[in-house]
């Protein structure tokens, strides 16, 4: 079976940023690589409203609305893309009503290892702030980041090149043992793995299940000997400071 990534279009146009969207979904295809755009305007999303103990404790969500349908699109492909104009320095508020629904996510990473990819538009600034949000979004994931294209009022006709996805091509046929993961990321997943060992919840049996308790990373990748000490060394912190 071939490859797919979900191309997530977070405006409520289909101008700018679904124009490069539907670009990339292109440079996809020559790599006999399926893509499919989703419209998140086109779906009924609420907001969160923090209820950790369902949400987290008692594995689901008490919230009906579309949100379990985009997650399973998202959970079943290969790689996913996040395109959304910039937003008072920040993605729009639809983007970010999804993003603060995947809670979950945090504490049982279903994405770990799936390449992430941003696609960020603007008319005026807000370009750097709006990827490293995606960026650190991408790193609680536990999702192999996979760099960025970006648009600007100078820029809205320039067409999309295949070397501006490099990044995000060799991730997808790649293996995971091929990504080196930087310490921001190794952190992440030690506050992740201890949270689960404390957890009463289901989190626990989610790592278990998927062996990550006595590992450095989610994945066997390229950690070097001093990354691996800091992550036993942060996992000891952070347990005592955890108790």
């Amino acid at each position: 079976m071939g490859k797919k990534v979900l191309l997530i279009n977070g405006s409520s146009r289909k101008k700018n940023t679904y124009s490069i969207l539907v670009q990339i979904g292109q440079i996809l295809k020559k790599y006999d690589i399926d893509s499919e755009i989703l419209n998140m305007f086109d779906y009924k999303l609420d907001d969160c409203t923090g209820c950790d103990e369902i949400c987290i404790k008692k594995d689901g969500c008490n919230i009906s609305d579309d949100m379990p349908v985009i997650m399973k699109k998202i959970i079943e492909s290969d790689g996913i893309v996040f395109g959304t104009p910039v937003y008072l320095g920040g993605v729009t508020s639809k983007l970010k009503t999804f993003i603060d629904r995947t809670n979950t996510w945090f504490h049982k990473p279903e994405l770990a290892g799936k390449p992430v990819f941003s696609v960020i538009t603007t008319a005026t600034t807000g370009i750097k702030e709006t990827c490293n949000f995606l960026d650190q979004y991408a790193v609680r994931l536990g999702a192999r980041k996979a760099g960025y294209i970006s648009r600007s009022v100078k820029t809205w006709n320039v067409p999309v090149e295949e070397k501006e996805m490099k990044r995000f091509l060799s991730l997808l046929n790649t293996g995971e043992n091929y990504y080196k993961p930087g310490m921001n990321q190794i952190i992440i997943f030690q506050v992740q793995k201890v949270l689960a060992l404390k957890s009463d919840g289901s989190d626990r049996k989610f790592w278990e299940e998927r062996n990550w308790i006595n590992k450095y990373y989610y994945y066997n990748c390229r950690i070097n000997i001093l990354k691996k000490a800091f992550s036993k060394m942060m996992f000891k912190i952070l347990t005592n400071a955890m108790k």
